[in-house]
């Protein structure tokens, strides 16, 4: 259902007023609670003064003062000193608290949202699911764009083993864990999105060292050395780009390799070099062969009201974040609702050819793992020739009837070979809701 947003008008001045009274009195926000105390605090100050200076107070009132106050022991002059400083004390503590949740509104309030709108939204966006996003590349930051609208308990997981461009000549400059699909999650999440994603996507064209860098990656490599650690460096990037959730790596490890065995008995090393191979996989794997899983990600998992796998490349950025050990075991035995969700289209020498339920036996086989849903677009659009992809037709049968399956619009109309956030977060969140 579409929202209705309501907007005052130069002839109705009332129907915003109402708008934000009705916002402002929305419980949680955290405002009124605040301007409460303090307005409690302020009358305890006034009482401590009128005991100071003896002025008369109702005779019930004042009885009940005394007694709290020691009145039969302290004299009128420090029965109001003390009555007065823990009246300041309440009313600074509450201006302070009141401060922090007004400049914490105005910190996320955008274009016409203002700060009471921003903190009723948030509140409501507080209490949501909380949802493990695993994939990468566009097709999992399209999915935060999309869910970061109704809630803030957010989770992506992105794989460890990306080694290509400016991600693998960092990681090996400086050891740091595969920034690539990280940067696009951060982005996807921040509020300051569309100022964030030109500076974080900006990529250097020349310059002896930086041609082919992404500026995001420089920072991110920085932020991590200068924070002492990759879980430190995120967490000083989720500061600066005020962001919903958290972007987690599925390994402690900042040294995995995705490797691969193909039909014709190539060994293929990298990610990179796997995702434009152009041949049929027969099974891969990482390296080391004990991968630890990163204890965060495991927690989050474990806390989880839903799982969402996908989309994104499925070799190179969803498999390997299920391919840890410790993932694929806690997928295993948590109970929530895991949702694998197809791609719309084929992927240029990753999934030449692949139908939906290639998407599904891949995951299965090489993951060992049996998601709960299938999610299929069921909109399909055709592609241009030169973009050498093929929309993907979703099914209505499977052998295994454990899996339900789902077949809806997903499809973004502007980009058709991908999701559109929007419709994808509507139809996750109705599964949700159903389980």
């Amino acid at each position: 259902m579409k929202k209705t947003q309501i907007k005052p008008s130069n002839n109705s001045p009332r129907a915003g007023s109402l708008a934000w009274l009705l916002l402002f009195i929305t419980p949680g926000i955290g405002v009124k609670r605040w301007i409460v105390v303090g307005s409690i605090g302020v009358f305890i100050f006034a009482c401590g003064i009128a005991f100071v200076l003896s002025i008369g107070i109702s005779q019930p009132f004042l009885q009940f003062i005394r007694f709290i106050t020691f009145g039969n022991v302290l004299s009128p002059i420090w029965r109001g000193s003390v009555v007065g400083i823990i009246g300041l004390g309440i009313s600074v503590y509450a201006g302070w608290m009141l401060y922090e949740r007004l400049t914490f509104g105005a910190r996320y309030s955008r274009g016409s949202k203002g700060i009471i709108e921003s903190l009723a939204s948030h509140r409501i966006r507080s209490t949501g699911p909380h949802i493990v996003a695993i994939g990468g590349g566009t097709g999992l930051s399209s999915l935060l764009r999309g869910l970061k609208s109704y809630t803030d308990n957010l989770t992506a997981l992105v794989t460890p083993a990306d080694d290509g461009g400016s991600t693998g000549r960092l990681r090996e400059l400086f050891g740091v864990h595969s920034l690539g699909d990280a940067r696009q999650c951060l982005i996807a999440l921040s509020d300051a999105e569309p100022l964030m994603e030109r500076v974080f996507s900006f990529r250097f064209g020349d310059g002896e060292g930086l041609e082919g860098h992404s500026l995001g990656n420089l920072l991110l490599s920085g932020m991590i050395q200068s924070e002492g650690g990759f879980a430190k460096g995120l967490n000083a990037a989720h500061n600066l780009l005020a962001v919903r959730g958290q972007v987690l790596p599925s390994s402690a490890h900042s040294h995995v390799t995705l490797e691969a065995l193909t039909a014709s008995g190539k060994h293929l090393i990298g990610e990179s070099t796997i995702g434009s191979s152009g041949e049929t996989l027969v099974s891969i794997w990482l390296t080391p062969e004990k991968v630890l899983p990163n204890e965060q990600a495991i927690e989050a998992l474990q806390k989880a009201d839903a799982i969402v796998i996908g989309p994104g490349s499925l070799y190179t950025s969803i498999l390997p974040n299920i391919l840890i050990s410790g993932i694929m075991e806690t997928l295993d035995e948590i109970s929530c609702p895991k949702i694998l969700v197809c791609n719309v289209a084929t992927q240029y020498l990753e999934t030449d050819s692949f139908t939906a339920i290639d998407h599904l036996n891949a995951v299965i086989k090489h993951g060992n793992l049996v998601p709960s849903h299938f999610l299929m677009n069921s909109k399909l659009i055709k592609i241009e020739p030169q973009y050498n992809q093929e929309p993907i037709a979703p099914v209505d049968d499977i052998p295994d009837s454990k899996i339900k399956l789902v077949s809806k619009d997903l499809v973004d109309e502007s980009r058709v070979s991908r999701h559109d956030p929007e419709k994808l977060a509507k139809v996750l969140l109705e599964i949700i809701q159903d389980n």
